[in-house]
C-alpha cells in the first residue's frame, strides 16, 4: 500500500510538472511570437481621455464614420474629433448599441430605446419600454442588438424580442448568448442549447447540425469567408457546408484560444479573423497562412480584456475592460516598440536576413526572434551604423567597432565618431569627433591637416571629398593619392549672408547637394561654388531622410511631416500622426532595405513602411464629411435646423462643436468668410471666435489636406447693436430728415442773413464809394481852392509888391510932383496895398480850405490880433517873409519883427520852426 501510495503520488507531480512545462512553453512561444513582431499603429483613448468610465460593452460604427460604445456611464459618441457623454435618466448602465438609419439603439437594465441626434447638435433618448405592455420584464439586461428584414431584434439574457417600429413582441424565452445573420437568416445562439435560426413565421428553429455543440457555452457568432462561425470561450467552429456539420478550425488557433477564453468573434476579410479574449487581448488569425498573432498588453493595448469588436475601413475600434483601443489593422506602417525603455531612442539601423541592429542613446542591440538583446560591450551612446560589406561598424560617443558573431572588435577607442562610408578606391573611412579616420584590415589611421569633427562624408570624386562639421561649416577636402592626407582644405561659402549651421550634404544624381539654413543648393564644378538646386527649390524646409532607387523622402523640419517624391510624377505626404510623432528630433533617420520596404528610426524603437501598399492607399482613401455638432454664444446654444442670429452683446465668444467621422483625414480646416475673414485648422474639434463685428458669415469647413473646394457650409448672422438696429435705424432715419430740416431752416436764415450782409456790404461799399468820389472830388476842390488862393495871394503880393516900388518911386521924386498931388497917389497906393475888400476874399477862399484855422488858434490864443491872425495864415500857406510883406503891405524886415512877436505870444519854443508848428497843430 504504501508503494502504491507513493507510486500515485509521483505520478501526481509528473503530470502537474509536464502541465507546468507545457504551461512555462506556451507562455515562451507566446512571447516568442510577438517578440519582433511588428504591430500595427494603436491609438489609446483612456477613461481619462474620453471622460466616462472605464467598461466599453459594445461598439457600433454607422456608415458616416461615427463611433457609438455602450458605457457604464451611458453612450459615447465619438465625431471624430470629440467624446461626448450622453447618460440615460435613470443612470443605468449601456450593454449594447447598435446604429441603424439614423437612429442609434441601446439597450441596459430593463430599459431599451433609441437616440436620435436633436436640433441643438446633441442626442435625445426615446425610451420604447411603453410597447412592452403586456409583457412581463424580468431582471433583464439587454446584451445585444441587431437589424434584419428592417426590424431590430434585441435579446437579453432571458428572451429574445423584436421591434417592427410599431410595437415589440417576445419571440422567444431563453439565454441568448449571440446573433447573426447568415444566408438572409437571423441565426441566434441559446446559450448551452445550441444555434437556432428564425424562420418566416418569426419562430425560432433548431438547426440540427449544432447538436455537436450543445452543452458547450456559445459566446459569440460570426460569417466568415461565407462561413458560420461559432465560438465557445475554449473552442471555436466553423460550419462545413459540404457536409452539414460543426468542425474545429484546424490548424493551431483552438491552442491559442483556449488558455485565452473567447468572448467576442469578428470577420475581418475573406483571410482574417479576429478573435476578443477574455483574459489576453485579442487574436488575428490568417486562415491562408495560419499565422497567429497576438495583440494585448505587452505591444499596446490598455488592457487585455476585450469585451466589444467593429470594424470600419480598416480601423478596428475594441471596446476594453479598461479603455478604447483602436488599431489601424491595415496600415501599410508597422512598429516595433519597446515598452521597457530599456532601448531608449534609436539613432540608426541595419536589416539583416534574420536580424535587425540597433544603434541607440543605450547602446547597439540586435533584435531577433528571441528578442531584443544589447550586444556585449556595446553600451553608450552610438550614432551610426554602416554596411560595408560584409561588416557591420558602428559609430559611437567613445569608440568605433564592428560587429561580429553578435560581439564587437573595437577599431579606435581614442575618441567618438559619427559616420562611416566607402570611398571609390574601397577605402572605409571614419568621422570622428577629431577628424577622419581610416579602416585597414590590421589598423587605423587618422588622415593628416584634418582636426575638426566630421559628421557626414560625401566622394566627389576619388580624391575630393565634402565633409559636413557637425555644427558650423561644410568642408571641400583633397587628398593625396594614397589617401593619408589632406592636401588642400576648402571652407565653403554659403550663398546668403547666413553661415552654414548644422548643414546636411548628400549626392543626388551624382551631384554634391548641399541642405543648409532650409534651402536647397548644388556644387557647380565648373564655377566652383554652390548655386541654388533648381529641382529642389520647392522643397524649402524639407531634409532628405533616404535616396533609393531614385525615390527620395524628405521630411519637414518644422512639422515632422515625411514628403513622398520621384521628382517626376509620383508624390504624396505622410503627416507626422502617422508615425505617432514619435520620430527622433534633429536625428530623423530612414533606411531602404528594397525597392519598398522602409525602415525609420523612432524615440523608443522603429517603424516599418510598405511603400507599395502607402501608394495603393493613397487611391482608396475614405475622407468623411465635416458637420456642425453644436453653436452656441456667450449666453446660450442654437438650434442647427434654422440660420443663428446671435445678439451683438453676446457675440463676444461664439463656439463651434465640429465633427469629422473617422477617417483618413482626421483635423478639420476652415473658413469664415463676411466682415472679419479668417482661416486655420480646428484644434480638438471646437472652434471659438471672438468680438466677431455684426453682419453675415458663411462657415466653410473641409477634412484637412482636401483641396478646400468639397467644403460644407453653415451660415449664421451676427445681430447689429442695439443702437444699428432696425428700429434705431427708422429712429435715426427721422432723426436725420428732422436734422436735414434744421439744417434746412437754419441755412435759409443764414442764407437771409448773408443776403442782409451782402446787400448791407454792398450798401456800406456803395456809399464809401460815393464817399470817396466826394472826398476826392472835394479833395480836388481844395486843390484847385488852394492853387487859386495860391494864385491869388501871389498875385495880391505881386500887386502890392508892384505898388509899393512906385510908392517908393515916387517917394524918391517929392520934389518933382506936387505934394498933394504926391500924397494923393500915394493914399490910393496904399488903400489898394491895404485893401480890406481883398483880406475878405481871401479869408473867405482860407476859410474853405482850412475851415476851423482861425476859431481853433483863437481858442488857442485868444490874445492874437487881426494882423496875427493874418500873418499866421500866410504862414500856414508856407509862404515866406518876402513873400508875406507886400501882403501885408510892410517890409521884410516888417514881417520879421512881426514874427518874433507872434513866436512870444504863442510862447513858441526858439528851437522850433513857427510855419512848421502851425501847418501840424492847426
Amino acid at each position: 500500500m504504501k508503494a502504491k501510495f507513493f507510486t500515485c503520488t509521483n505520478g501526481f507531480y509528473i503530470r502537474s510538472t509536464i502541465c507546468c512545462i507545457v504551461l512555462i512553453i506556451s507562455i515562451f512561444h507566446s512571447f516568442c511570437s510577438t517578440a519582433q513582431q511588428l504591430n500595427p499603429p494603436i491609438q489609446n483613448y483612456s477613461s481619462i481621455a474620453y471622460d466616462a468610465a472605464s467598461q466599453n460593452w459594445d461598439i457600433s460604427i454607422d456608415e458616416t464614420g461615427m463611433i457609438y460604445v455602450a458605457n457604464n456611464r451611458g453612450l459615447l459618441i465619438f465625431n471624430g474629433q470629440t467624446w461626448k457623454l450622453f447618460s440615460l435618466n435613470s443612470g443605468a448602465i449601456i450593454r449594447s448599441v447598435y446604429a441603424y438609419k439614423g437612429k442609434i439603439f441601446t439597450g441596459s437594465y430593463r430599459e431599451f430605446g433609441y437616440w436620435e441626434r436633436n436640433d441643438m447638435g446633441g442626442y435625445s433618448y426615446h425610451s420604447l419600454n411603453p410597447l412592452f405592455k403586456d409583457i412581463a420584464l424580468g431582471d433583464e439586461e439587454f446584451w445585444g442588438i441587431m437589424a434584419y428584414n428592417d426590424s431590430i431584434y434585441f435579446r437579453s439574457f432571458g428572451a429574445l424580442y423584436k421591434y417592427d417600429g410599431d410595437k415589440i413582441i417576445k419571440i422567444s424565452n431563453g439565454v441568448f448568448t449571440g446573433m447573426k445573420v447568415f444566408q438572409n437568416k437571423l441565426w441566434v445562439a441559446k446559450g448551452r442549447d445550441g444555434i437556432f435560426f428564425l424562420n418566416h413565421a418569426d419562430k425560432l428553429q433548431f438547426f440540427e447540425p449544432s447538436s455537436k455543440l450543445t452543452g458547450n457555452t456559445i459566446a459569440d457568432l460570426e460569417v466568415h469567408n461565407d462561413q458560420l462561425i461559432a465560438g465557445t470561450r475554449e473552442q471555436i467552429f466553423y460550419l462545413d457546408k459540404k457536409n452539414d456539420e460543426f468542425n474545429l478550425m484546424p490548424g493551431k488557433l483552438n491552442d491559442a484560444i483556449e488558455k485565452s477564453e473567447l468572448n467576442k468573434i469578428l470577420s475581418l476579410d475573406h483571410e482574417n479573423l479576429i478573435i476578443g479574449t477574455l483574459k489576453n487581448g485579442f487574436l488575428k488569425w490568417n486562415r491562408n497562412n495560419e499565422l497567429i498573432q497576438v495583440f494585448n498588453r505587452s505591444n499596446g493595448l490598455q488592457n487585455n480584456t476585450v469585451l466589444a469588436l467593429d470594424v470600419f475601413k480598416g480601423q478596428l475600434w475594441l471596446g476594453l475592460d479598461n479603455g478604447i483601443d483602436r488599431m489601424d489593422i491595415d496600415s501599410p506602417i508597422k512598429f516595433y516598440t519597446n515598452t521597457t525603455g530599456e532601448l531608449g531612442a534609436v539613432y540608426d539601423l541595419i536589416k539583416e536576413s534574420n536580424k535587425i541592429y540597433l544603434a541607440s542613446n543605450t547602446g547597439v542591440y540586435f533584435l531577433d526572434e528571441s528578442g531584443l538583446r544589447l550586444i556585449e560591450g556595446g553600451e553608450g551612446h552610438s550614432w551610426n551604423l554602416a554596411k560595408i560589406g560584409d561588416k557591420v561598424i558602428s559609430n559611437s560617443n567613445s569608440s568605433t567597432f564592428e560587429i561580429l558573431n553578435n560581439k564587437l572588435k573595437i577599431l579606435d577607442n581614442s575618441t567618438g565618431s559619427f559616420h562611416t562610408t566607402l570611398s571609390p578606391k574601397n577605402q572605409i573611412l571614419v568621422g570622428t569627433y577629431t577628424g577622419i579616420g581610416v579602416v585597414t584590415d590590421s589598423s587605423f589611421y587618422k588622415i593628416d591637416n584634418i582636426g575638426f569633427p566630421v559628421k557626414k562624408m560625401v566622394f566627389e570624386n576619388e580624391n575630393v571629398l565634402w565633409a559636413a562639421h557637425p555644427y558650423e561649416g561644410i568642408y571641400r577636402v583633397q587628398f593625396s593619392e594614397k589617401l593619408n592626407k589632406a592636401v588642400r582644405v576648402q571652407d565653403v561659402p554659403s550663398l546668403d549672408s547666413l553661415k552654414h549651421f548644422n548643414s546636411q550634404i548628400y549626392s543626388i544624381n551624382n551631384q554634391i547637394a548641399v541642405y543648409s539654413n532650409q534651402n536647397w543648393y548644388r556644387y557647380n564644378v565648373f564655377k566652383d561654388r554652390l548655386e541654388v538646386f533648381e529641382e529642389l527649390r520647392d522643397l524649402k524646409g524639407f531634409k532628405l531622410l533616404e535616396e533609393h532607387d531614385s525615390k527620395y523622402w524628405f521630411i519637414n523640419t518644422l512639422s515632422d511631416d515625411l514628403f513622398f517624391t520621384n521628382l517626376k510624377d509620383q508624390e504624396f505626404s505622410l503627416p507626422a500622426w502617422r508615425l505617432e510623432n514619435r520620430l527622433v528630433k534633429g536625428y530623423e533617420q530612414m533606411t531602404a532595405v528594397s525597392d519598398s520596404i522602409y525602415y525609420i528610426c523612432l524615440k523608443d524603437g522603429f517603424a516599418r513602411v510598405d511603400l507599395a501598399a502607402l501608394m495603393k492607399e493613397q487611391h482608396q482613401l475614405f475622407i468623411a464629411e465635416p458637420f456642425v455638432a453644436g453653436f452656441q454664444d456667450a449666453n446660450k446654444t442654437y438650434s442647427l435646423m434654422e440660420k443663428p442670429n446671435i445678439p451683438h452683446k453676446h457675440a463676444s465668444l461664439v463656439t463651434l462643436d465640429l465633427g469629422l467621422p473617422f477617417s483618413d483625414s482626421r483635423n478639420i480646416a476652415y473658413r469664415l468668410v463676411g466682415n472679419d475673414t479668417v482661416s486655420g485648422i480646428v484644434e480638438n474639434g471646437e472652434l471659438i471666435f471672438q468680438n466677431l463685428d455684426y453682419g453675415d458669415y458663411s462657415l466653410e469647413i473641409y477634412p484637412f489636406g482636401t483641396n478646400g473646394k468639397d467644403f460644407k457650409t453653415f451660415e449664421f448672422t451676427v445681430l447689429p447693436p442695439w443702437y444699428l438696429s432696425f428700429w434705431m435705424k427708422g429712429v435715426y432715419i427721422l432723426l436725420a430728415l428732422g436734422g436735414l430740416e434744421l439744417i434746412f431752416l437754419y441755412n435759409r436764415k443764414r442764407l437771409k442773413k448773408h443776403q442782409l450782409l451782402i446787400e448791407q456790404k454792398f450798401e456800406k461799399e456803395h456809399k464809401e464809394r460815393i464817399d470817396r468820389l466826394e472826398r476826392e472830388r472835394l479833395m480836388d476842390e481844395i486843390d484847385m481852392k488852394r492853387k487859386e488862393l495860391a494864385n491869388t495871394t501871389m498875385m495880391a503880393a505881386k500887386k502890392n509888391e508892384v505898388l509899393m516900388e512906385i510908392q517908393g518911386e515916387l517917394n524918391k521924386d517929392k520934389s518933382k510932383i506936387n505934394e498933394y498931388r504926391l500924397k494923393h497917389i500915394i493914399n490910393k497906393i496904399n488903400g489898394a496895398v491895404k485893401s480890406k475888400d481883398e483880406w475878405q476874399v481871401f479869408e473867405t477862399n482860407f476859410n474853405e480850405i482850412h475851415e476851423d484855422f482861425f476859431k481853433d488858434l483863437l481858442d488857442a490864443y485868444p490874445n492874437l490880433t487881426s494882423k496875427d491872425l493874418k500873418l499866421c495864415s500866410y504862414l500856414k500857406m508856407n509862404l515866406t517873409s518876402k513873400e508875406i510883406a507886400p501882403l501885408m503891405g510892410i517890409s521884410v524886415r516888417g514881417v520879421e519883427v512881426h514874427r518874433y512877436r507872434l513866436r512870444k505870444k504863442i510862447d513858441l519854443d526858439k528851437n522850433e520852426n513857427l510855419t512848421n508848428f502851425l501847418i501840424k497843430k492847426f
